[in-house]
């Protein structure tokens, strides 16, 4: 039988060519829901398999990427920028204000209503609201460049790296929506320190499964020092640029010097 796409002789459900169905029917309310799911889920059940075996078994799942199975998951850059674009849609559909959800994370700055510090940091969460997925795919390559330098006896390629680093940010992000959902609710919001407790487990227990080659609780402290090392870069290089920002424009100092009034 030919395919209807492509005309290529077809024998299974799909077309071995271009993966278009054999079984098409007229278009129905039933068909169109079919079309729907197939395609959020992908063939087989990509996506629910993405999702359950990146809660219960990641460095797994980044294995059998990284060997070179490109069926089983969605891509690892796929599914970051798609957990991204969730994580910002929720905010949108829940009315978050980025800035009054900054002051709940971080309770021990304590701004004046209309100071300079204030409208310097809703401009700054405005700026990161409106750049998110660029913002938080600038942090991957810290991450990559600290686990390639700490997990080096893989002899996995930078990119191979990034897989796992990718997998585990995105599906972090899960525990974010749902924080989002809490906050939103109840108007508390988890301390950042339990936060990023949660983080270092979630990437330490991938990298266990991952990283055969090291003993678990060598794998547990290189993926600490990686989350270590990665944070104090991020740090570093924050400084340096806002030390840039200053000297290229003077009055932005103005604007963050704490007021004594």
């Amino acid at each position: 039988m030919p395919c209807i796409n492509c005309q290529q002789e077809v024998t299974g459900k799909f077309c071995q060519n271009c993966g278009q169905r054999t079984n098409v029917k007229r278009i129905s309310l039933k068909e169109a829901w079919f079309d729907f799911w197939s395609r959020v889920y992908g063939f087989d059940g990509m996506f629910p398999r993405t999702l359950r075996d990146l809660t219960i078994q990641p460095g797994f799942a980044a294995k059998k990427f990284i060997e070179g199975n490109r069926v089983l998951y969605y891509g690892p850059v796929g599914y970051f920028f798609l957990m991204i674009t969730l994580y910002i849609l929720t905010i949108s559909i829940l009315n978050i204000d980025l800035f009054e959800l900054a002051k709940v994370i971080n309770p021990y700055t304590e701004l004046k209503d209309g100071s300079g510090q204030e409208q310097f940091n809703r401009g700054l969460m405005g700026w990161i609201r409106d750049n998110q997925r660029i913002v938080s795919f600038m942090f991957i390559p810290f991450y990559v460049f600290w686990t390639k330098l700490f997990f080096r006896k893989s002899n996995y390629n930078f990119l191979e790296h990034a897989v796992m680093v990718l997998y585990t940010q995105g599906h972090f992000q899960w525990l974010s929506i749902l924080f989002l959902f809490v906050f939103k609710w109840t108007g508390y919001y988890p301390d950042v320190v339990l936060f990023t407790t949660l983080s270092v487990i979630y990437f330490c227990f991938a990298c266990v499964q991952l990283y055969k080659m090291y003993k678990p609780i060598g794998a547990i402290l290189r993926g600490v020092l990686v989350q270590l090392m990665f944070w104090l870069s991020l740090f570093l290089v924050v400084s340096i640029l806002t030390t840039i920002a200053l000297l290229i424009n003077p009055e932005l100092l103005e604007q963050i010097r704490p007021s004594n009034n």
